[in-house]
């Protein structure tokens, strides 16, 4: 599948990405993803954030991710990206520093398609493969913002807003349904009571 540069654009994470396939957070857009901005967040009583996001993967030998992050301590960081079906497919640790990233071609031969990419700290990692779950040892605690660049990529899912005008078409459908249906009612009242 073909993308186009010209729309290449940014996914900002909303609220807290969860850490799981159904709680991740899809990329909605259109077009080429070229970066994901994101925070990891203090959940409380040190458990550490991992955020987790849903891709499509359009170029399997370009693919790559390099990070940048401005984390509260030592920056140290990894990734790891799953498939459709929660496999690991790649991770890394410390290829730049203390920060991961995916090279282009590391995913090569793989199928095109949705994939899930995670953004976490040092040391905590997936406990299964299947992905279900996390074993939490992040060394050391630490928060703050990342963004992930990416090549090979597009949004997840494509978000369709409708036009003004559908809006208001069918705003007014609805309003005379809503007045036939009282009307009708009024007519079979009316009947019944002349009956």
């Amino acid at each position: 599948m073909a993308a186009s540069t010209t729309q290449a654009a940014t996914w900002t994470e909303v609220g807290d990405a969860g850490e799981l396939l159904p709680t991740s957070q899809t990329t909605f857009g259109s077009g080429v993803l070229n970066s994901i901005s994101g925070t990891l967040s203090d959940l409380g009583g040190g458990i550490d954030d991992i955020d987790l996001y849903q891709i499509f993967i359009y170029d399997t030998d370009a693919f790559s991710v390099t990070v940048s992050a401005s984390l509260s301590q030592d920056n140290d960081a990894q990734l790891f990206l799953f498939d459709a079906g929660g496999f690991l497919k790649l991770e890394d640790d410390d290829s730049a520093g203390f920060l991961p990233q995916f090279d282009p071609g590391a995913l090569s031969g793989q199928p095109t398609g949705i994939y899930y990419l995670a953004f976490n700290l040092f040391s905590t990692d997936p406990d299964s493969n299947p992905l279900a779950g996390w074993n939490r040892d992040p060394v050391p605690f630490q928060t703050g913002p990342y963004t992930l660049s990416l090549t090979g990529t597009q949004f997840a899912s494509s978000a369709t807003v409708p036009e003004p005008l559908t809006l208001l078409g069918s705003a007014t459908a609805l309003g005379f349904g809503a007045y036939f249906k009282r009307k009708l009612a009024q007519a079979k009242k009316s009947n019944k009571q002349n009956n």
